[in-house]
């Protein structure tokens, strides 16, 4: 109808959570651009050679649409920041596949490892010599807790996390991606795995 407002973003996602696919292809919608321009951005030469921007947003779509009870508002701009954090995600599943036919002698990449897989090393990490990491946590606890943790370091502290260990990028590779140098991501990198140690505390 002319002259109607349109719908308020918390209100297509209360319907999306209600599985209404028309809601949340208007959050979609509303968000393609930027999405877009972030999924260009984020894919490198290899990963761009076997998968196209569009082939990412309609996974992002259908991940979207089955994992929506999972979000979570988290200050400004948290539905495009949650959509973002699917994509990228998505991508680096790709960058691994794009990786698989290297190797190392016999040693297989770690970038070959799934991205949950790559979660829980990660936990194990943070772990340290504890003699009990994660208590009584199953994998798919440490795997929920981690992500959970995760999704509460600052913007830059999540990047550096994601792209050294998820997406198992060097440091100079990292540096490169977020405009720092290698001194800086180091640097950072370490205050974000400290930021990870305080946040899951006794899970660890």
């Amino acid at each position: 109808m002319d002259g109607a407002e349109p719908d308020r973003e918390d209100d297509l996602i209360a319907r999306a959570r209600l599985r209404d696919d028309a809601a949340l292809s208007r959050l979609m919608e509303a968000h393609k651009d930027r999405l877009l321009e972030s999924i260009r951005a984020e894919l490198g030469e290899r990963v761009r050679l076997r998968l196209e921007s569009q082939d990412v947003m309609q996974q992002v779509y259908l991940d979207a649409l089955a994992s929506i009870d999972q979000f979570v508002e988290r200050g400004d701009d948290a539905f495009f920041r949650w959509l973002r954090r699917i994509a990228v995600n998505r991508i680096c599943d790709a960058g691994r596949r794009a990786f698989q036919t290297e190797k190392r002698g016999k040693e297989v990449r770690a970038a070959d490892v799934p991205l949950d897989a790559s979660i829980e090393h990660l936990f194990d990490e943070l772990a340290g010599s504890l003699t009990s990491p994660s208590g009584a946590a199953d994998r798919a606890d440490r795997i929920r807790l981690l992500r959970g943790a995760l999704d509460q370091l600052g913007e830059d502290q999540h990047e550096v996390i994601r792209l050294r260990y998820l997406c198992q990028l060097s440091v100079p590779e990292t540096a490169a991606k977020m405009d720092r140098s290698e001194r800086a991501i180091r640097s950072l990198c370490v205050r974000a795995l400290i930021r990870l140690r305080e946040i899951l505390g006794d899970a660890l």
